[in-house]
C-alpha cells in the first residue's frame, strides 16, 4: 500500500537510476574490461544497492524486536510479590484489578483477580477495555506488516540488484561490431544515397 506517493516516486525513480547504473557498470566492465569509469560506476551503484537494503532489513530487524519484546508474558510470581506487600484488601483489591485489566489489554487474556473478601475471580473487561485491546492490536498487526515490507523490501533490492548483474553480464557478450565494419557500412549507405541524388 502506497502512503505517500512523492516518497514512492522518488524511491522508484531511484532504485532505477541505481539498478541501471550497476547493470551498465557490468556490461562495461565484462565488455571492455577494468576501468576507472566502469569501476566507479560499478562500485557506487553496487554500494547504494547494498545500503538501501541494510536499512531495510535494519528496520526489519528492528521491529522484530521490539514486536517480540513487547509480547512477552510477564511472570506470575512478580504480581502474587507486590499483592503481597499491600497491607488493606480495598488497595490489593484495585491492584489485582488493574493487573488483570493491564494483561487483558496487552496480551488479550482473561487474568483472575482477587477480590477483598480473598477470592479468585476472573476479570470481565468493560467497553473501554475492549476497545484499548483493539488499539493495541491493531497497532501490533501494523507492525508487523511493516516489518514484513521491510523484509520483502530486502529482498526486492538483493533479487533487483542480482539480476542486473546478470543482465550486464549477458550484455556484454554481445560485444559491438569492429570499427572498420562500420566505417564499410557507412561508406555503402553514403554511396547509395549518393546514387539516389544524381538520379
Amino acid at each position: 500500500m502506497i502512503e505517500n506517493l512523492v516518497d514512492f516516486a522518488l524511491n522508484v525513480g531511484a532504485g532505477a537510476i541505481v539498478l541501471l547504473c550497476l547493470f551498465e557498470g557490468t556490461r562495461r566492465l565484462a565488455a571492455y574490461g577494468v576501468h576507472r569509469k566502469a569501476v566507479l560506476m560499478f562500485a557506487l551503484s553496487a554500494g547504494v544497492c547494498a545500503l538501501c537494503g541494510g536499512f531495510a532489513y535494519q528496520k526489519y530487524a528492528d521491529l522484530k524486536a521490539s514486536l517480540s519484546a513487547s509480547q512477552r508474558t510477564p511472570s506470575p510470581v512478580q504480581a502474587a510479590a507486590t499483592l503481597s506487600r499491600v497491607a488493606s484488601p480495598e488497595k490489593r483489591e484495585l491492584l489485582s484489578q488493574a493487573s488483570a485489566r493491564q494483561k487483558f489489554k496487552e496480551f488479550g487474556t482473561l487474568a483472575p483477580y482477587i477480590d477483598r473478601n480473598g477470592q479468585t475471580r476472573t476479570f470481565a473487561p468493560t467497553q473501554e477495555d475492549l476497545a484499548a485491546r483493539e488499539v493495541v492490536v491493531a497497532y501490533y498487526t501494523r507492525a508487523e506488516n511493516i516489518a514484513r515490507a521491510s523484509f520483502a523490501e530486502t529482498l526486492l533490492w538483493l533479487i533487483a540488484g542480482v539480476v542486473a548483474v546478470f543482465l550486464g553480464l549477458a550484455m556484454s557478450l554481445d560485444k559491438p561490431p569492429r570499427p572498420e565494419i562500420l566505417d564499410d557500412a557507412l561508406e555503402t549507405s553514403l554511396n547509395r544515397s549518393d546514387i539516389a541524388l544524381t538520379r
